[in-house]
């Protein structure tokens, strides 16, 4: 690898970290209510400032031991996970979409996401206004590949047009159908709950991560995500929910689950080779179908919570939408 790209590469990780570290303060300071600007960084647990050697990602934690300078407190872990996950991601950013604008993009989504994961792991708690922040940013982002597709076509050799299938198919239309259809299936989900179990399936935020999710990734591929943080979601609770399904022997359950991932894996490789959009609806409809019948299922196997050990939702979502958005 050459010198020049490793020195790159360490540079972006360093950019990652920096905003790592802003970002534990958006995340502190939403369960605060201050603002993320002032007053300066303070220890929460003696409020005094902290000097700027403090502030060092990662290294200031190591360096001070993990206990604030001041009072000799331990500094959460938190501050080194994010800014180290952060600075990762920032480079794997990079690798994938390079020195473009879709790489800033890219960088602002992947942002809000840590957020919005690590507010609802540390207190099950999604703020509304970083889902919006999501939202917007996929709004402005197919505003910003939709305006690019005009400019491209105009600069061709066959000018430009607008056709319905254009309107149908362009980014922005893309996204704003995205976060309208990620809205409705989880709400169409939650509500479903009340019916099977008396209770929501989902958070109302999660609808809101959702819809975000909608926003920037359009309508085809967050239905993907959508079936994919159920995937993710499964996997961490997957052993204490096989065991309760197979020692009530509620193998249509399984069976459905297994018919759902089966179907979303054979969507995911064949929506690229589909031409004719209303067959991409279509199938794209029945995978909707199909992941509400096994949500539905699902949710009939939760009438007892209490069997289960109850992880946050929205993680999975972001996780999915990361995935997404580099890979």
């Amino acid at each position: 690898m050459p010198v020049s790209l490793i020195v790159v590469i360490l540079f972006i990780f360093a950019l990652g970290a920096v905003i790592g570290s802003f970002l534990n303060v958006v995340i502190l300071r939403a369960f605060s209510g201050e603002s993320i600007v002032l007053p300066p960084s303070k220890c929460p647990k003696c409020r005094n400032k902290l000097k700027w050697w403090h502030n060092i990602p990662i290294l200031s934690f190591l360096l001070l031991g993990g206990k604030c300078w001041f009072c000799k407190e331990k500094i959460s872990f938190q501050y080194p996970i994010v800014e180290f996950i952060t600075g990762i991601i920032f480079v794997a950013i990079f690798f994938k979409y390079g020195t473009r604008v879709d790489a800033i993009f890219a960088a602002a989504i992947a942002s809000m996401l840590i957020v919005i994961s690590v507010t609802d792991i540390k207190e099950r708690v999604v703020f509304d206004v970083h889902t919006y922040i999501l939202a917007g940013l996929g709004i402005v982002y197919g505003i910003y590949l939709t305006v690019l597709q005009i400019l491209n076509a105009h600069n061709s050799l066959f000018g430009f047009s607008i056709t319905p299938e254009w309107l149908l198919n362009n980014p922005l239309t893309s996204s704003v159908l995205g976060l309208l259809a990620a809205a409705l299936i989880m709400e169409i989900v939650a509500r479903a709950g009340y019916l099977l179990a008396g209770t929501r399936a989902f958070g109302e935020g999660d609808t809101f991560i959702a819809a975000g999710l909608g926003a920037v990734f359009g309508l085809i591929d967050v239905l993907i995500i959508l079936a994919l943080s159920v995937g993710i979601q499964l996997l961490f609770t997957l052993p204490v929910f096989m065991k309760k399904l197979i020692i009530k022997k509620e193998y249509s359950v399984l069976i459905s689950l297994i018919a759902f991932f089966a179907y979303a894996g054979i969507f995911y490789f064949a929506q690229y080779s589909i031409e004719n959009f209303i067959i991409l609806v279509i199938a794209a409809a029945v995978l909707c179908i199909l992941g509400i019948f096994v949500c539905w299922k699902v949710i009939q196997g939760l009438k007892n919570p209490d069997e289960f050990t109850y992880l946050p939702f929205g993680p999975a979502l972001a996780l999915a939408g990361l995935i997404m958005l580099l890979v």
